[in-house]
């Protein structure tokens, strides 16, 4: 016995939890809030994500990880200049449609937002970012054969810089409207990679 269908495209209702979780937090998302944004109910719910609220926000933050990260990877490793590529990324969110609008980092916002009794979904995020770091570690150990960094600091203390400008960026970005204030906090940070 094959069992019941899906009903639901499982790419949509990820990327409509995501909403969800990026909104209002992990802790604060309601079972109906993410029922809604889905479009299921509550038995399909606990048939699709046996692990609950919990396994779907595992499942969203692979999501943002698929649909972000791994472009990006791909991008460091293919471009002509990853120093370039990495600068422009951090440009990118200064203006008034940063890819991020003023929600934050989802990964920063769970380290914040969830609650210690959660310590897997806190680790899980942490783990991220280290991707993220691990991202920028590599575009600057490309930058630094090619010949586009003068620095000396090694690419990992570098990709350590830039995973702390991206922590900090998105808290300030939350405070500050400017966006020309913005974009020259974020380029007076990025002469370190020059």
């Amino acid at each position: 016995m094959a069992g019941r269908p899906k009903i639901y495209d499982e790419s949509e209702a990820l990327d409509n939890a995501v909403k969800v979780f990026w909104e209002k937090g992990y802790e604060n998302a309601s079972a109906n809030d993410l029922l809604k944004a889905i479009g299921i109910g509550k038995g399909s719910f606990y048939l699709a994500f046996k692990g609950g609220k919990q396994e779907l926000f595992e499942k969203s933050m692979q999501r943002v990880v698929d649909q972000n990260f791994k472009e990006f990877r791909k991008a460091v490793v293919n471009c002509d200049d990853p120093v370039r590529l990495v600068k422009d990324f951090f440009l990118s969110l200064a203006g008034a449609d940063s890819p991020i609008g003023n929600q934050g980092c989802y990964f920063g916002n769970a380290l914040v937002q969830i609650s210690g009794h959660e310590s897997g979904l806190k680790m899980m995020a942490a783990e991220n970012l280290q991707l993220l770091e691990t991202i920028f570690a590599e575009a600057m150990r490309r930058g630094k054969k090619l010949g586009l960094l003068q620095t000396e600091q090694s690419p990992e203390m570098l990709a350590s810089y830039l995973i702390n400008l991206w922590n900090g960026f998105n808290v300030t970005k939350r405070m500050e409207n400017d966006h020309g204030k913005l974009l020259d906090l974020i380029k007076m940070n990025l002469r370190v990679i020059e």
